[in-house]
């Protein structure tokens, strides 16, 4: 009994129950971490030439409405 009680063992139950609440959180919010990814993306594709033109800067500000919009939708679900 004693061999499964020690502090290597206490860190792993740690680290199962933070991964396992993490998952739970991610499930939650998976519209507002897919909507920051849509933004990541614009934000890569319109550096990718080195400047921000008017229209990436559009598209990404639409992107971040998305975002406080799934936060809204999450949190009153107002949409």
């Amino acid at each position: 009994m004693m061999d499964w009680i020690s502090w290597t063992n206490g860190f792993y139950l740690l680290g199962i129950c933070v991964a396992g609440i993490a998952t739970l959180v991610a499930a939650k919010y998976k519209n507002i971490v897919k909507e920051i990814g849509d933004v990541a993306q614009k934000l890569e594709e319109g550096y990718a030439d080195g400047k921000l033109t008017k229209a990436e800067k559009d598209d990404v500000m639409k992107e971040c409405i998305d975002v406080f919009k799934a936060i809204l939708k999450a949190k009153w679900g107002l949409f």
